[in-house]
C-alpha cells in the first residue's frame, strides 16, 4: 500500500476479474449515536467505528486485507473500503455496522468516492490506471474508465456531474464526466498529486502534491491553475471546512496539518497532530476535522476555529482512512 512518499507497495499480479463474495450477515443491535467515523487500519485488517458523539471506538469491523481508502454515503447507510493489496472492495452496512460484501475490483483499488445519490462508488485503481464504477444497489461493476497513470485521490461534485481524479505519475488531474463516464479534461499540477478536495462555492479544486510539498489550486471547471501554496513535508490529503473558509492539509513527514486561508490562498498556520497523519475528513457540525495518524494508531480531533487538538482517540494498527470517512448527513 501507499508508503512514505505516497507510493504503493507489494504490487500483486491479479487478473482483472470481478466476482462478488457476499459475506454472511449476523443481526446485531444497532448503535444509536451518529454520525460515525470509519477509520481503515491497514496493518490490523479492520475498520474502527468511532461514535463522534462520545469520540470513542464503539466497534471494529474486519474489512479485507490491508484496508486503506474509505468513503461513506451522505446518509451514512453504506461505507466503501478499498483493499489495494488484495484487489478487493469491502461494503459495510452503515446501519448494522456489519460487513455486507466483498467485491473483486481491478488490480489495486485505492482512492474512492461516492456520488450524491449514494447509488454509485467511484474507485481509482492505482495499478490498473482506471476508475471502476460500482453500483451500490446490486454491487456490480458498471464500467471501467481509463485515466492517467497511478490514479489516487478522487472526489465527486455535489451534483454528481464531475468526478475529479489525481493521476500521481503523470502530475495531472482529470475530470471524468459523471453522465458519459469519459474523461472531459486533464490539467497539470505539482509533483505526485494524491489527495483532493473541492470548494464548490468558490469553484476551486485543491490538490495535495506529495513530492513538491505544495497544494495546487485549480479552477474547478477548466482546471486552469490559480496558485501553488507551499505547505509541510509530504502533503497527502486535505479537506475544506463546510463554510469554505479554510483548507486543512495533512503533512506526513511533519506530523502536522497546514492551515490554508481559502480566500487569500495563503498558508496561515500549522497544527501538530499524531505521527504520519494521512486521511482527513470534516464533521458535519462544521466545527471539527478528524485526522487519521498512521504511525500513532490514533485519530486527532481538531477544532477548526481554535486550531487546537481537542481529543486523541486510540484506534488500531496503521490508521490511514484515505477518503471522506464521515457522512455529511445532508
Amino acid at each position: 500500500m501507499t508508503g512514505r512518499s505516497g507510493h504503493v507497495h507489494n504490487k500483486r499480479a491479479v487478473a482483472l476479474t470481478t466476482a462478488l463474495l457476499v459475506s454472511g450477515f449476523v443481526a446485531e443491535p444497532e448503535v444509536q449515536a451518529e454520525p460515525y467515523a470509519y477509520i481503515t487500519n491497514q496493518r490490523a485488517n479492520n475498520v474502527s467505528v468511532i461514535d463522534t458523539a462520545t469520540r470513542s471506538v464503539v466497534k471494529t469491523i474486519a474489512a479485507g486485507k490491508s484496508p486503506a481508502g474509505v468513503a461513506v454515503t451522505r446518509d451514512g447507510s453504506k461505507v466503501v473500503v478499498t483493499n489495494p493489496d488484495s484487489s478487493e472492495v469491502a461494503i459495510i452496512d452503515g446501519r448494522s455496522q456489519n460487513l455486507a460484501a466483498l467485491l473483486r475490483v481491478g488490480e489495486g483499488p485505492l482512492g474512492v468516492a461516492v456520488d450524491p445519490s449514494g447509488t454509485r462508488a467511484y474507485v481509482a485503481d492505482f495499478y490498473g490506471h482506471f476508475i471502476s464504477v460500482i453500483d451500490l444497489v446490486d454491487y456490480s461493476i458498471l464500467k471501467r474508465v481509463p485515466v492517467g497513470h497511478y490514479p489516487a485521490g478522487i472526489v465527486v461534485s455535489a451534483d454528481g456531474s464531475k468526478i475529479y481524479v489525481a493521476e500521481r505519475e503523470d502530475n495531472t488531474v482529470s475530470i471524468v464526466n459523471g453522465l458519459t463516464l469519459t474523461v472531459d479534461r486533464t490539467g497539470p499540477v505539482g509533483q505526485h498529486p494524491f489527495g483532493l478536495t473541492l470548494d464548490e462555492k468558490a469553484g476551486r479544486l485543491f490538490v495535495a502534491n506529495v513530492e513538491s510539498n505544495d497544494v495546487s489550486v485549480l479552477e474547478a471547471n477548466t482546471l486552469a491553475p490559480i496558485k501553488s501554496i507551499q505547505v509541510g513535508d509530504r502533503p497527502y490529503a486535505l479537506v475544506a471546512t463546510r463554510d469554505g473558509t479554510r483548507i486543512f492539509v495533512t503533512n506526513q513527514y511533519d506530523g502536522s496539518l497546514s492551515v490554508i486561508d481559502a480566500q487569500k490562498l495563503e498558508a496561515i498556520g500549522t497544527i501538530s497532530v499524531g505521527e504520519y497523519p494521512e486521511g482527513i475528513a470534516r464533521h458535519p457540525d462544521g466545527r471539527h476535522v478528524y485526522v487519521a495518524n498512521w504511525f500513532n494508531n490514533s485519530v486527532s480531533v481538531v477544532d477548526v476555529t481554535t486550531l487546537k487538538v481537542v481529543k486523541t482517540i486510540p484506534t488500531d494498527n496503521g490508521s490511514r482512512a484515505f477518503g471522506d470517512f464521515i457522512p455529511s448527513l445532508h
